[in-house]
């Protein structure tokens, strides 16, 4: 609340505070760390501790019964730690701290729960979270050049060809992180880890990383025109994400992918422009994401850790207050009027039909829409409406402490009552957006073609031949075979090097030459100093003056 309040005094002043720390001077040598406060940072930074803390409730109860759970709270704090690290600072070796704290803790925590799965999606987790920053050690090295490490010292126009480097190492390094394509298929493999760990990763820490970093750098990225490079990556990977979380049936998966849908949504309206608008739905988008996956690991536990939707059904009626949060989610990721997104998600629709665009785009970005309805309103129907089937009846529990209640139902505060708040505080200079009446009421038909489209090919999709079902399932649910193809490579070539190493470096002929070798290098010195040192010196003074002696004779 603290920073929530001074981040409006911020906005309403417009101030600015940039403040160097030194933490010691040695010859010449200065060790600083930056901070920069203001609007943006101090925002996002009490929306982190808010749903931080939210989560860290839930998880008290949630993972009650853990042996590690001591373990799992201290990795869930240095996860926050790490994230403020890289909100708060300008200086792009703090960020790299936090950037590479990051992908550190979120690999434990992928792991967390030791078993065949989780390490492999933890090892494709982490290679490619260290890909990001490895582009953003080529940024540092580039800013070498400037004598500064602080992108608020950069003159953009005197260091043209070195910001274009630095620029590019960035985007890269954000594009990884924000799992956009080519490098999104870790995201969904990130769903080994506890469900606390996914409400917070995908709300407000790791995947919003990438997203924050751009909003950061908008201005060299304007200069470049790297934007419009960065809307075809960022149209494919939603709709690639739209069409997987159709044909997805685990639901924590689902909502992974409607993650990485509104990830590309986020880039796609910075790519146009938009920056303001972008961070007001990267606000609005951790509310209802984190309630989302908070609201689902509710009702995971209640089905005895079961994640597939064909097997649940009915829970409205066993568990209606969770029942009813989730459904709420939907509804404002659907943008449904009146909840936290649809201020933020129909002002960024009406903005995309009001520019002129390419038709492309325009088409990519309409069905994209469509697909986040029908995979909602699928949610909705295999969670909520569907009959429930005896095998269920013997697996329900029927669990809702009052720390998962009490964290819901003051972050569903925030979902329900927010929005409106924050757009007449953020947005109170509009620009004039002017539409026909069938184009502002778009939105709404694409919601009501969504719930059609629904029930008309739900039943149809699963009734055609084997074959041709098992292509599109396989095709579309391992994100157009690029999950297969990645951990595939990273597990056959990286995991085999590693057999390798061990077999040859650690266990093999390498170590026992090596040892020997060092043995007889160090045995044949210890030799040699003795003799030096137990003989007298008088031999070595006499060699020494004879031929000195010599030399000076010789010279005379």
């Amino acid at each position: 609340m603290l920073f929530f309040f001074i981040g409006l005094f911020f906005i309403y002043f417009n101030n600015i505070y940039f403040i160097e720390y030194m933490f010691f001077y040695l010859n010449s040598c200065l060790i600083f760390y930056v901070i920069l406060f203001d609007w943006m940072s101090l925002m996002f930074i009490s929306f982190v501790f808010l749903i931080s803390s939210m989560i860290l409730l839930y998880s008290m109860e949630y993972m009650n019964l853990d042996y590690n759970k001591s373990r799992f709270l201290l990795l869930m704090n240095l996860f926050i730690l790490f994230m403020v690290f890289l909100v708060l600072s300008p200086n792009m070796i703090s960020i790299l701290l936090g950037w590479d704290g990051l992908g550190m803790v979120s690999f434990c925590l992928v792991v967390f729960y030791q078993n065949k799965k989780s390490y492999s999606s933890g090892l494709v987790t982490v290679i490619l979270n260290r890909m990001g920053d490895l582009f953003i050690i080529f940024s540092l090295i580039w800013m070498l050049n400037f004598g500064s490490w602080n992108f608020l010292y950069i003159d953009y126009y005197l260091n043209y060809d070195y910001l274009f480097f630095i620029s590019l190492m960035i985007m890269f390094s954000s594009l990884t992180k924000s799992a956009q394509i080519p490098f999104s298929s870790w995201l969904p493999l990130a769903m080994a880890a506890p469900t606390p760990v996914s409400s917070l990763v995908h709300s407000s820490t790791l995947v919003t990383a990438g997203i924050y970093l751009m909003i950061r750098f908008n201005e060299v990225f304007l200069m470049f025109n790297f934007f419009n490079y960065l809307l075809v990556i960022s149209c494919l990977t939603m709709f690639m994400s739209g069409l997987n979380a159709i044909f997805e049936f685990d639901l924590k998966k689902i909502i992974a992918f409607s993650t990485l849908s509104q990830m590309s949504f986020m880039f796609m309206i910075l790519c146009l422009g938009k920056i303001d608008m972008c961070f007001f739905y990267l606000l609005m988008h951790a509310l209802f994401k984190s309630m989302m996956f908070l609201s689902a690991g509710i009702l995971i536990l209640n089905m005895n850790n079961n994640q597939d939707i064909r097997k649940m059904g009915g829970l409205i009626n066993y568990l209606p207050f969770t029942g009813l949060i989730f459904m709420f989610t939907l509804m404002s990721l659907c943008g449904f009027p009146f909840f936290c997104s649809f201020y933020s998600k129909d002002l960024i629709f009406e903005y995309f039909l009001m520019i002129n665009l390419n038709l492309i785009f325009f088409f990519f970005f309409l069905f994209s829409f469509i697909f986040t309805f029908f995979y909602s309103i699928r949610v909705i129907y295999y969670l909520l409406i569907m009959n429930f089937s005896m095998n269920n009846y013997l697996m329900i529990i029927k669990f809702e402490s009052k720390f998962l209640i009490l964290s819901m139902v003051i972050i569903s505060f925030f979902m329900l009552f927010f929005g409106s708040f924050f757009m007449w505080l953020m947005f109170y200079k509009f620009n004039l957006i002017l539409l026909e009446f069938k184009m502002k009421i778009l939105s709404m038909l694409i919601l009501f073609f969504g719930i059609w489209v629904f029930f008309e090919l739900n039943n149809f999709l699963f009734s055609m031949n084997y074959f041709f079902s098992m292509f599109y399932i396989f095709f579309f649910g391992m994100m157009w075979n690029f999950l297969f193809v990645k951990v595939n490579f990273f597990l056959n070539n990286f995991v085999f090097f590693g057999f390798f190493s061990l077999k040859v470096v650690e266990i093999g002929w390498t170590e026992h030459n090596l040892n020997s070798g060092i043995f007889c290098l160090f045995k044949s010195l210890m030799i040699s100093s003795q003799n030096f040192f137990l003989n007298s010196y008088k031999v070595y003074t006499l060699v020494f003056f004879l031929w000195f002696l010599i030399i000076f004779v010789y010279n005379f």
